[in-house]
Formats: structure tokens, C-alpha cells, sequence
């Protein structure tokens, strides 16, 4: 719990006094006190509770409010019972230690503020043991035997009966900030269980319970959106009907976030219904099965220009650019047509495939794109668009 939390409690009808740059200060515990120099008995991250039974003089106040700033303490809460009114000098210890000072109302009793900062301490307790389960469960996902994935979901408090949909959710811009917590908070509904797993800029959820594709992607961004400067990306599934495709839901909500790092926006969404171009399906393939249908394919291509110093691999990729048009082809390499016709035949030849097949040519495509990265270039560092300039070289003479 944060004191900017504990102040928006309206129950506890506290006052910020000063200190307003440090509210996202944690709150591990409240401690009541009145002893003059309470150090030793105070730990990080403290919310001392004082009725200020020691104050007698001025200099009391820089006492007690160094006790507090030297253990780290979260912030102070004043009652006035005692004191009748507020000491200005502790008013201005505190503002010295960047302090966060709260007042309590005249009728608030420090039990109910312990209370609340207990049970708020608890249940983040739970929330961080379940999300160590949770964690569990995700990384063995897809490898581990249908009822063994019933046998956690049930730990976890989850339906195994249920359609459960998978999330990917990643940081991309933005204040850091606990993504797995925001999205737990931000996400909790009636009727759906939560699994939350990941790290501080890196979110796995299972949504457990019916909940569309399109109604999660509509809270992701209602949640974002009141975080401005924050920015996402994020792959959902589909619903999966049977634990036995959880593994497969996750995997595509993974790779769907791979495919939306890319995308316009706060928030940026891809799952498989968004698919509607050739290199939206390679992105939400393993970039394994990408590299290894490119390297079959183009791997003959990529070592003889290694060896040579030759420019197949661009040729290739200007010939289908072109629509197989020789002379624009030609063209656009500077070079002959002959020399273009020479280079086109070593392809043949290395690659097993034909130009005069669609099918061939849709394959060899297929396998150049592949190897795109976010830069627009493959993985050899040529354009994945159309290509111009003057050829190195004549493989001709290789």
C-alpha cells in the first residue's frame, strides 16, 4: 500500500499537511508511538502514528523527525487529541527530511489506520505468493500434461471448465511501472478469475472465465488511457475451450505482442483475427520456424555470396519485387539482361526452385521476408523493399 492510496481512503479522512512529492512511498507497516527517539525501534518503510505525547519544546520536533528520516520511515500521522494543534516546528522538520506529514481527523482512532494498513499488507502478501504460483504455471505451460495444467488452475483458484483466454502485455513506453499488478487491479471482474504472472515491464494474464477478444483489448485501453505517457503492446487469443490449448493460446499471445511492438498508438493489440497480410502471418510465427524456413531456402544464396562477393540474394529480391520483369529488373540493377539471366539461373540452380513457378517464386518471397526485422531490412542487411543503385559487380565474371 502507497500513502497516495491511504490518503484516498475516505473512511480515514487523513490530510496531507506536506510531503506531497513522496506519496508513492510504500507502506509496509504502521507503528504507533510516543517516545521521544523511537530509531531503534522502527524499520524501512514505516507509517509512524503519534498522539505527540513528547513534544514539550521546539527542538522535540527535529528530534523525533530525524528518528524517523534516519529509519527510512514511509511518513507520519499526527493526532491532536494532545496536542490540540499542530506544532509549526514539526511542520517544518519534516519539510526539511521530505517527510510526508498527515494529519488525522479529531475523532479518527490510529487502530483504524493500522487496520487498514495491515490488511492491505496481507493481501499484497497473497498477491505476491500467488503470483510466484502463477509464475509456476506459466513457465511449464505447453509441457506439462492436461491434468497437471487442471491441477494448478485449480491452486490458483481457477476453473479448469472454463474457456480461458491469454495475454501478452509489454512496456513500451512510458514511467516504469508494476505492469503485473496494474493489470490484475485493472482487469478483476466478476465472474473471471485472474492468473497473473511476468516481470515489472513484461505481463503474462490468463483470463479465466468468458471474456471476448474484443472486450479485453477495450479494457486494455481504458486502462491505459488513464495513465497518460504510458504506452503497450499486447497479444490476446482466442478463447480456449480445454486446457489441453493453453500452451498454443499463450504462444500466439506472445507472438502476437512481438508482431503489435511495432504498432501505431498508446496501445498497440494484434491477435490472430488481425491477421490480413502476408508479413502480419510471418510475424506470428516462432522466429525459429522463420529462420529455418529462410535458411533452407536462401542459405545456399546467402553462402555463395559470401564466397564471391556477388549480389544474388538482392537480385532475387528486386526480380520478385518487380513482378519478374526482366528489364525492369535489368534496370534497376544497372545491369544486362544477359548478366541479369546469368545471376537468375545460379538462383535456380542453388535453390532447387524454378522462376517460371508461382509457386516457387511465392515460397523464395516468402522465405527473403521472413528474415525482415523492425528496420524494414532482412537479416542480411538488405531492404526489404524494392532495390536500386549500381551492382557491385558482374557474377559473370565469377
Amino acid at each position: 500500500m502507497r500513502l497516495e492510496d491511504l490518503l484516498a481512503r475516505e473512511d480515514l479522512r487523513l490530510t496531507l499537511v506536506t510531503g506531497s512529492g513522496a506519496l508513492d512511498r510504500e507502506i509496509l507497516r504502521a507503528y504507533p508511538t510516543d517516545l521521544p527517539d523511537p530509531r531503534r525501534y522502527l524499520r524501512s518503510g514505516d507509517l509512524v502514528l503519534t498522539s505527540g505525547v513528547w513534544y514539550s519544546q521546539p527542538s522535540d520536533c527535529e528530534r523525533f523527525a530525524d528518528a524517523l528520516w534516519a529509519s527510512d520511515a514511509a511518513g507520519l500521522v499526527v493526532g491532536l487529541v494532545v496536542l490540540g494543534e499542530l506544532p509549526a516546528e514539526l511542520v517544518k522538520a519534516c519539510e526539511r527530511r521530505r517527510l510526508p506529514l498527515l494529519l488525522a481527523a479529531p475523532d479518527q482512532a490510529f487502530g483504524a489506520i493500522t487496520e487498514v494498513v495491515t490488511a492491505e499488507g496481507f493481501a499484497a502478501e497473497q498477491r505476491r505468493a500467488e503470483r510466484v504460483r502463477a509464475q509456476t504455471l506459466l513457465d511449464v505451460l505447453g509441457r506439462i500434461p492436461p491434468g497437471e495444467v487442471s491441477a494448478h488452475l485449480r491452486l490458483l483458484g481457477a476453473d479448469p471448465g472454463l474457456p480461458t483466454t491469454a495475454m501478452a502485455v509489454t512496456r513500451t513506453g512510458g514511467p516504469e511501472l508494476d505492469l503485473p499488478e496494474l493489470l490484475h487491479e485493472g482487469l478483476a471482474k466478476k465472474g473471471r478469475h485472474l492468473i497473473v504472472g511476468g516481470t515489472s515491464d513484461e505481463a503474462i494474464v490468463l483470463v479465466n472465465g468468458r471474456a471476448s477478444r474484443k472486450s479485453l483489448a477495450d479494457e486494455l485501453r481504458a486502462l491505459i488511457a488513464a495513465r497518460p505517457g504510458t504506452s503497450i503492446a499486447a497479444g490476446i487469443s482466442e478463447m480456449a475451450s480445454s486446457v489441453s490449448q493453453l500452451g498454443e493460446a499463450l504462444e500466439t499471445a506472445r507472438r502476437g505482442m512481438e508482431s503489435a511492438r511495432s504498432g501505431p498508438g498508446p496501445v498497440s493489440i494484434m491477435s490472430l483475427a488481425d491477421i490480413d497480410s502476408f508479413d502480419m502471418l510471418l510475424a506470428a510465427l516462432p522466429a525459429a520456424t522463420r529462420r529455418s524456413f529462410r535458411d533452407h531456402l536462401l542459405g545456399p544464396v546467402e553462402e555463395y555470396d559470401a564466397r564471391h562477393g556477388s549480389e544474388l540474394l538482392r537480385t532475387l529480391d528486386t526480380f520478385l519485387e518487380t513482378c519478374g520483369s526482366w528489364q525492369r529488373t535489368a534496370d534497376e540493377l544497372y545491369v544486362h539482361v544477359n548478366t541479369l539471366r546469368y545471376r537468375m539461373q545460379r538462383i535456380e540452380e542453388l535453390t532447387g526452385r524454378r522462376m517460371s513457378s508461382m509457386r516457387d517464386r511465392t515460397d523464395l518471397y516468402l522465405a527473403l521476408r521472413s528474415g525482415q526485422t523492425g528496420s524494414g531490412q532482412d537479416s542480411s542487411g538488405h531492404s526489404s523493399g524494392r532495390v536500386s543503385g549500381q551492382a557491385a559487380g558482374d557474377d559473370a565474371a565469377t
